[in-house]
């Protein structure tokens, strides 16, 4: 990360970014006020399990990748079982298009999305199902939602390796009764040759959510794109836990700095950690 004797980052909270349904769906958007010109974009998507939270968990990154060049924005998604799939991909779809029509300061050209859990589920279906009809928001008619480099933390790839109460209010249904549904929501199913460059980080201790949903997407991926697949120490909540923030941190850094071009990012990686 960037040492610099004064932090520069401005965090603008509560943007309205989609409206939908009779609901308002806000984010936080943050950036160095210090930069010029237009920056890669970075879209951050919380976890949760499809069903809890809010934007706030990716704060301290946030800080981090603004500091670095980026502009970052963490979106709010809807929940189930009040919203079933695919609302809260429709709203991730949302914020990368708001990023691309609505903010001055982001390069439409270089955006990217890094998701943990249940987020690293809705930003890798977002790479993989970009600029689908029937998968896009109303709001940004004509923007795209395709992405030039997606990350994954701990992510749910494949739904039917899993399926419990927590997918069954998310999807709406048991994979009996949904099939085709359990197969549209998992990026195993939906990923094809239009797939970005992918970073995979999985904890070796994950009791919530097996590393091997990473495993699978990332020999899926292998013939489609780059990928690179890391099973790194920690439990689930590995990118946000003290000792494993900062080789997380770098390792996210390089990758998208390389992915994206971005001639800003100036990181010391603690690559060989992971």
């Amino acid at each position: 990360m960037n040492e610099r004797e004064e932090m520069t980052v401005t965090v603008r909270r509560d943007i309205p970014f989609h409206e939908v349904a009779g609901e308002t769906l806000r984010l936080d958007a943050y950036e160095d006020a210090a930069a010029t010109g237009q920056k890669p974009a970075a879209v951050l998507v919380r976890g949760g399990g499809f069903t809890v939270g809010d934007k706030g968990e990716f704060a301290r990154q946030a800080i981090d990748l603004a500091e670095a060049g980026y502009l970052v924005v963490e979106p709010q998604y809807r929940l189930a079982p009040e919203w079933t799939f695919p609302a809260a991909l429709v709203d991730v779809k949302a914020a990368i298009e708001w990023c691309r029509t609505e903010c001055e300061q982001a390069d439409p050209q270089r955006v990217a999305a890094v998701g943990h859990s249940a987020g690293a589920n809705l930003a890798v279906l977002a790479a993989a199902t970009a600029d689908d009809p029937a998968l896009e928001p109303e709001q940004y008619p004509g923007a795209s939602s395709a992405l030039s480099a997606v990350v994954g933390y701990s992510g749910i790839y494949d739904f039917r390796l899993n399926p419990g109460d927590r997918s069954e209010a998310y999807l709406g249904g048991s994979p009996a009764e949904l099939p085709a549904a359990y197969d549209l929501a998992s990026p195993v199913e939906q990923a094809d040759m239009s797939m970005p460059p992918t970073l995979l980080l999985h904890g070796e201790d994950d009791g919530v959510v097996s590393p091997q949903q990473s495993a699978v997407l990332a020999e899926t991926l292998e013939p489609l794109t780059t990928v690179e697949h890391r099973v790194v120490p920690g439990g689930h909540g590995f990118p946000f836990a003290g000792a494993h923030y900062e080789a997380t941190y770098d390792r996210t850094a390089e990758f998208l700095g390389t992915q994206l071009s971005n001639p800003g990012t100036d990181v010391v990686s603690d690559f060989d950690q992971y």
